[in-house]
C-alpha cells in the first residue's frame, strides 16, 4: 500500500481595509527551490496532478456554505473550465468523494483563504482540500472578495504557486482584486500538468520547472 503525505502548502493570513488587502503566506522551502530572478513576471510551480486527471475530470465538493455562496464558488470553477479547455470540474454527490473540497467555516476570523494537498508517494497530487471563510477579521467578505479568493485556490488546488508580480491573480499582495484568469495562470498551469494538458499522455510525469516565466 503506497504510503501518503499531507502536506499544507498554503496559508492566508488577511488583514481588510478600505483599500489594501495583505496577504500573507508560510509556503514549503520545496516550492521555492530554484533560480528566481526578480525583473521577470513569473509564476511559481507547485505540483503536478496525477492519475485523477488522467481522464481528464476532478470532482468537486463545496460544503458548509449558503447557497448564493456555493453560486459564486461554482462560478469560480467554471471561469478556470473555461480557460483550461482539457479539465472539467464535476460536482460529486453528497456522499462521494472528491478530488478538491471546499468548506466554508470558522477561525477566529484570522484565515480567509488555505489550501491543502495531499500527495502521493510519488510526489503527484491526488486530493486537495479548500478552506475559504465569509467573515475575516471580523470584517464580512464581499461576494466579489469571496470570488477571487476562490479562484485563487483553486489555482493553487491546480498546482500553482505565487506569482511575482501585483497585477496576477496568483499574485500573493494584492491591491486590487484582480478575478481575471489571464494567459500566464493558463500557461503555467499546462507547465505544471504539462503531461495531460500538453502531452495528453496516460503516464504522469512531474514538472520539472518551478517558475513559469511570463512573456
Amino acid at each position: 500500500m503506497k504510503s501518503l503525505k499531507k502536506i499544507t502548502k498554503y496559508s492566508y493570513f488577511i488583514i481588510l481595509n478600505i483599500i489594501v488587502i495583505f496577504i500573507n503566506i508560510n509556503v514549503f522551502n520545496s516550492v521555492n527551490a530554484g533560480p528566481k530572478n526578480d525583473d521577470l513576471k513569473e509564476i511559481e510551480i507547485c505540483c503536478t496532478w496525477g492519475e485523477a486527471l488522467d481522464d481528464g475530470i476532478l470532482t468537486f465538493k463545496i460544503t458548509n456554505v449558503k447557497p448564493v455562496i456555493k453560486h459564486v464558488v461554482k462560478a469560480a470553477f467554471y471561469d478556470w473550465e473555461q480557460k483550461i479547455k482539457q479539465i472539467k470540474f464535476q460536482e460529486a454527490d453528497y456522499n462521494e468523494k472528491a478530488d478538491i473540497t471546499i468548506s466554508f467555516g470558522s477561525d477566529n476570523g484570522k484565515v480567509a483563504g488555505q489550501t491543502i494537498t495531499n500527495f502521493d508517494s510519488n510526489g503527484f497530487i491526488y486530493s486537495t482540500k479548500i478552506f475559504l471563510a465569509e467573515k475575516a477579521f471580523t470584517k464580512k467578505l464581499t461576494n466579489n472578495l469571496i470570488e477571487y479568493l476562490a479562484k485563487h485556490e483553486i489555482g493553487h488546488a491546480l498546482g500553482l504557486g505565487h506569482a511575482n508580480f501585483d497585477d496576477s491573480l496568483m499574485s500573493s499582495l494584492v491591491y486590487n482584486i484582480n478575478k481575471k484568469i489571464d494567459r500566464c495562470e493558463i500557461e503555467a498551469l499546462k507547465e505544471a500538468n504539462n503531461w495531460k494538458l500538453v502531452d495528453n499522455s496516460s503516464f504522469p510525469k512531474l514538472s520539472k520547472n518551478k517558475y513559469y516565466v511570463c512573456n
